[in-house]
């Protein structure tokens, strides 16, 4: 050891890997791509080997229920978001627990539980709002 020089130059012009699997051997129904554009290259999401461009091609074109089921996946989430209300939040969550018929609301006021069947009457909110904002001010003032 104490023959080598000080300095080791190393030459790495090329490197050779025998070992490696440069294609993808991954089942051909399962495997999806992810495209390389820079590189125009197809690799496989699975294994992450190179896939030959025209087998990827290939492959899309043979099992068209793949895509199917995406584009059926794609049109549930559609569905999802079109019919997502988000100011029906609430009265979905007091839906669903009235459903169980287990719980009651309760009155945010008294804190007693009462029946949906019972609510006969509505009121203006903007006027419930300035009437609370009354309140709050006499109570701030005493």
């Amino acid at each position: 050891m104490s023959e080598l020089p000080g300095k080791i130059i190393e030459l790495e012009a090329i490197r050779i890997n025998r070992n490696l699997d440069k294609w993808c051997k991954c089942d051909r129904w399962e495997r999806t791509f992810t495209v390389d554009t820079t590189n125009k290259k197809v690799y496989c999401n699975k294994c992450g080997a190179e896939v030959d461009p025209y087998e990827a091609v290939e492959d899309i074109a043979r099992y068209p229920e793949r895509l199917k089921k995406d584009v059926e996946r794609l049109l549930e989430q559609r569905k999802q978001i079109v019919n997502w209300k988000p100011w029906l939040l609430m009265f979905r969550e007091l839906e669903s627990r009235y459903r169980s018929k287990e719980m009651l609301p309760c009155c945010p006021e008294c804190g007693k539980p009462f029946y949906f069947e019972q609510i006969s009457t509505w009121t203006n909110r903007k006027l419930e709002e300035r009437r609370r904002a009354k309140m709050k001010e006499d109570t701030d003032n005493t």
